[in-house]
């Protein structure tokens, strides 16, 4: 074996340039290895998914996350004999108080209430609130981290003024999950 390290040796260096191609791409397809390994780790063994999520399918359409899924389409999914519940839904992006402020800035959509629940299950509030957020049209639900930090509490009133849409909304908190 001694005898024919210095032949391996002289040969490695004896065309520098393939040596060094050879070493990259070694080298990329072991950072390519990485990534992907990485990459199924993340998709397919995430601890903090609940069994809701991971049997949720999210559509939306092709354009954009502001437009709408033809409501031919959203029949087409609720017939579908796997599906448990459909629920649509739809971008506001309003500003609340000083849209300067980024703390103000958060996601805002209209959605069914009545199926909200379904589809989500992880979403969890007492029956009151859920027969308040479902019977009023100007009722909202606000998650417990964005409710603490805006200050909010169940039936405080939230203005809303829209930046897509020219309305303003006047929302009642119906309740926190």
């Amino acid at each position: 074996m001694k005898s024919y390290l210095p032949l391996i040796f002289r040969n490695a260096v004896r065309n520098r340039r393939r040596s060094l191609l050879t070493l990259a791409s070694v080298a990329v397809s072991l950072c390519l290895l990485g990534v992907l390994l990485a990459l199924s780790g993340t998709l397919f063994f995430a601890h903090d998914t609940i069994p809701g999520q991971a049997l949720r399918l999210v559509v939306h359409h092709a354009i954009a996350l502001t437009q709408d899924l033809p409501v031919a389409e959203e029949q087409k999914i609720e017939a579908l004999p796997e599906v448990r519940a459909v629920t649509s839904l739809r971008w506001f992006g309003g500003t609340y108080k000083d849209p300067g402020n980024p703390k103000n800035h958060f996601g805002q959509f209209a959605i069914e209430p009545q199926t909200l629940f379904q589809v989500y299950p992880e979403f969890r509030i007492g029956e009151s609130e859920k027969r308040t957020f479902i019977a009023d049209k100007t009722a909202c639900v606000a998650s417990r981290s964005l409710a603490n930090q805006l200050g909010w509490k169940v039936g405080d009133r939230i203005t809303l003024a829209g930046t897509m849409f020219p309305v303003t909304l006047e929302l009642t908190l119906a309740g926190i999950f």
